[in-house]
């Protein structure tokens, strides 16, 4: 490997080896060719990755692939993902993670079992059975003692439908790392470990970390109409359009499943947990999601 010639501590130059290894496998229409090339940056990017002071590289100029880096440099993602011979994303990616009962970063290796997960919204998975997602928001959360680390992603999912999701990191008692975990309040009549939402292709759902408003019933009454006054409260939470049908009988089908702009909700936090909000004050940018266009032919792959 030619890249192996570089000094291990020049991660300049390993980047410019992962943007242009990156960069052909974004080029290769040859499925073999792309999966083979795919494996060299699996392998190139873990060598990094277990380098000394790797996590104080921020590889601001690797574009095509996504990384999220902690406030507190804990915990860092890799991820991108090809598209396979039946138009299914196949997600890849690395986790480093600090671990302090060992005071010292280990490298995950991310799994993709997205489609194999019969009810991942009541499931816990670890790195080697992960539920893949290119990630492109992280947000810190202090609760019952400890940080857990929410993440919003995207999965390209399939030729009719894809996937936004509300995923929660942590590390558990002994120190692994853990996907999944029952944060999540007033949301459906479930246990949710994470939050999915399933809908058609050829719409955007936007899914982001930002400061919008809600109305917040208070104990005191108009004095005209004795009705209760609502405060309004703003603060940051993450917002999203409702998803509709595009008809009432197609309810039940996720790909004719489509945000509606006017109708916005969003997840708060109090007290390290993610509390469901309906109707809030939103604008919302309608950004189109982490890639680029949709096209079977060829394969293609994550844009900030």
């Amino acid at each position: 490997m030619a890249a192996m010639s570089q000094k291990k501590d020049d991660f300049s130059q390993w980047e410019d080896s992962l943007i242009q290894l990156h960069q052909e496998i974004i080029d290769e229409y040859d499925a073999v060719s792309c999966y083979q090339k795919n494996e060299h940056l699996l392998y190139l990017l873990r060598e990094i990755l277990e380098m000394k002071n790797s996590i104080n590289y921020p590889f601001q100029r690797l574009k095509t692939i996504s990384v999220l880096t902690s406030k507190d440099k804990k915990v860092r993602f890799f991820t991108w993902y090809l598209i396979d011979d039946q138009n299914r994303h196949e997600h890849y990616g690395y986790l480093q993670m600090y671990n302090p009962k060992k005071e010292r970063y280990f490298v995950y290796p991310l799994i993709d079992k997205w489609t194999k997960a019969s009810k991942p919204t009541l499931l816990t998975f670890t790195p080697d059975k992960w539920y893949g997602a290119v990630y492109y928001q992280m947000i810190e959360v202090e609760g019952g003692g400890k940080t857990f680390y929410t993440l919003l992603g995207w999965n390209g999912g399939d030729v009719f439908t894809q996937q936004k999701i509300i995923e929660i990191f942590s590390l558990s008692a002994a120190g692994s790392p853990v996907f999944g975990s029952p944060v999540f309040k007033n949301y459906g009549k479930t246990r949710n470990m994470r939050i999915i939402f399933s809908y058609s292709k050829t719409v955007n759902l936007p899914l982001h970390y930002e400061k919008q408003s809600y109305l917040k019933k208070t104990d005191k009454r108009d004095r005209k109409t004795n009705k209760y006054i609502y405060d309004t409260i703003v603060e940051n939470m993450i917002v999203f359009n409702q998803l509709i049908p595009m008809d009432e009988s197609l309810e039940t089908f996720p790909q004719f499943m489509v945000p509606e702009a006017s109708l916005n909700d969003a997840f708060c936090q109090q007290q390290g947990k993610w509390v469901y909000k309906q109707n809030v004050f939103a604008v919302i940018n309608n950004v189109l999601p982490p890639a680029k266009p949709y096209k079977p032919k060829k394969r293609i792959f994550y844009q900030h």
